[in-house]
Order: C-alpha cells, then structure tokens, then sequence
C-alpha cells in the first residue's frame, strides 16, 4: 500500500430539530443512535464520493478515519459550583473551557456527573499547583504533645500538603482533624488529617471538599504566584 503524503480534513456540522425522544439518551447512546440512523449511505458513502473524485486527479485514498459527536444542547449549563466543588485548582479560564467540552454530554445523575468533570479535570491539569501555607498541629516530645505550627505547601490538585524541609521529621499527632491549614495570610483555614510518618515527613492532607469551599482565595495565591 502506498504511503500517504497529504491528509485532507473536512469537517460538516449539523443544527437539527430533534425528537424528545432522541434528546432523552445519554451522550453515547444519542452517539450510536445517529450513527445508525445515518448508516452506510453517509458514513461509508462520503469516502465513496470522495475516491471518485479525487481519482480525476490521480490522486488516491489509502486511508481514512470517521469521527461521529453530539451536542444535546437541550441540556441545562453545567453548575460553575459543581464544578468548584469537583475540581478546586482549575482556573476560572479552564472551568470555561471545561464547561464548554462537555456541553451537552454531561450525565443526569450527580454522582455520575461530579467523576466526569473530576476526571476531564485532571486531564486537562493534573500538575502539582502549590501555594505556601502553614499546619497547625501537636507535636509529639517525650510522651507528650505540645502545639506547633510548621511551614508547608498545599498540592491543590489532590489536597496534599508537604511541610518544609526543616520540619519533616517532626511527629504530629495522628488522626482525623488533628491538623489546621492556614493559608493566604490567615484568610483560609481547613481542617486536616494526619495519617502517619514517612522519611519524607508528615502524611498530611486536606479533602477537596474543603479546598473547594477556599477556592476563590486558594486559586487566585496559586495565579499571583505562576
């Protein structure tokens, strides 16, 4: 077979008046259903047509691709708090663009929703986007344990928090909320978890759900420093 040396795109779209009926589908079965209502006649009659055409030429198909998608426009904007809650460390640029990826191919049941807008965001950044803040914590030392704060850095794309070199041998107390996360000069604070030690410090984290109600102030430190 010939090697290709030139790739040739065209690209229809389509706005259609659709049945309720087609509207109630989900995003891959609308998908399938127009793939079957169009059938061969479209779907294989284009690289047809295009084949005799091109053959006027001399030119020849040694290849070609389909790619069939749907917009249920139809289907209500997608929350901006929804997507605050699911995905804390997009900018407000990428909830947009996000917003506009999934327009219409959204699921109808929230549980559902909120894995599909968390995995799409980790694809379009799932890069450690760190801002400086402070733990708040007890300090184990002799058998007892003593208030301390230490400096450390908040992951915001998982809610991990690394404390600061001269700090990653000290031995917080353990637990569910035992720990405080002070960012963005005390404005911000959210309750932490410490879930044991390693080599490289404390195991701290903080749940997106909480970063998510101190996105606005957590993302916009994120931006002025990036």
């Amino acid at each position: 077979m010939p090697k290709a040396n030139l790739k040739l795109h065209i690209a229809f779209e389509f706005e259609i008046t659709a049945p309720e009926a087609l509207l109630a589908y989900d995003h891959a079965t609308l998908c399938q259903k127009l793939n079957d209502m169009l059938g061969p006649l479209v779907l294989q009659g284009m690289p047809k047509v295009t084949t005799t055409q091109l053959a006027k030429a001399g030119a020849s198909i040694v290849g070609h691709h389909c790619h069939l998608d749907a917009k249920n426009l139809s289907l209500p904007a997608i929350d901006r708090a929804v997507m605050v809650a699911t995905a804390p460390h997009l900018t407000d640029e990428e909830f947009d663009n996000l917003a506009s990826k999934l327009a219409g191919k959204t699921p109808g049941d929230p549980a559902e929703l909120q894995r599909l807008l968390r995995r799409c965001a980790l694809a379009m950044a799932n890069e450690y986007r760190l801002i400086p803040c402070q733990v708040e914590g007890k300090l184990k030392s002799g058998g007892a344990f003593t208030d301390v704060t230490v400096s450390a850095t908040l992951n915001l794309t998982n809610g991990s928090v690394m404390i600061d070199e001269p700090y990653r041998q000290s031995h917080l107390q353990q637990g569910v909320g035992v720990v405080t996360l002070i960012a963005a000069d005390g404005a911000v604070r959210i309750t932490g978890n410490c879930e044991g030690h390693t080599l490289s410090g404390p195991l701290i984290n903080v749940s997106i759900a909480d970063i998510s109600k101190s996105r606005d102030a957590l993302i916009r430190l994120w931006q002025a420093k990036n």
